[in-house]
């Protein structure tokens, strides 16, 4: 998340690499997956981004389905900060603004949105070296005795607070609005 604060500028779009990407946590990793395992749907999130004396707000539309995931971040006044989509045909691609310009950045909210949200058997597949466990409140992650991440459900799943502790960071998304997604299974039934 350090790449939050760089102000330099990204020129177009940047594929990293056909396959979904390992994303640091501890002394282990977790792989991206490509594909929303549930109903297609469409997220708007308010998100509260804190480390230390540091405070972000952004934005979030986030589209999640069986072919891709699409994140797009954008600032209060509704300017672009970036734009990352995760797919099996190209993988991991990322386009930021000149002050969302690190790619490492759309990799860690990818990762801190799916352990929140995919089901669990889907994380645990996916992590090396330690595994998610489901709490009252909400999911955390351990390693060597420590508690590393963790996810809590607040207002009837409307909220929910992320602590990095291996980045040292926090998440705040309070979902917006949710809607499930038309698809061809969807307009059958």
């Amino acid at each position: 998340m350090s790449g939050l604060m760089l102000v330099l500028m990204v020129a177009g779009c940047q594929s990293l690499g056909g396959q979904p990407a390992q994303v640091a946590i501890a002394d282990g990793s977790y792989q991206l997956q490509h594909s929303w395992p549930r109903e297609p749907v469409q997220l708007w999130q308010k998100v509260e981004w804190k480390k230390g004396e540091q405070q972000r707000i952004f934005m979030v539309s986030a589209v999640f389905d069986s072919e891709r995931l699409l994140l797009v971040a954008l600032s209060p006044f509704g300017n672009e900060l970036f734009r990352s989509e995760i797919s099996r045909a190209n993988g991991v691609t990322f386009k930021g603004s000149e002050a969302f310009d690190d790619s490492r950045l759309a990799m860690q909210v990818w990762s801190d949105l799916q352990m929140a949200l995919w089901p669990l058997d889907s994380i645990n597949a996916n992590l090396t070296s330690m595994s998610l466990q489901a709490t009252q409140t909400g999911r955390e992650l351990w390693h060597n005795k420590q508690l590393q991440w963790s996810s809590v459900n607040e207002n009837e799943n409307l909220q929910r607070t992320i602590q990095n502790k291996f980045l040292g960071y926090q998440l705040t998304i309070t979902t917006l609005e949710y809607e499930l997604l038309e698809t061809n299974e969807n307009h059958l039934k």
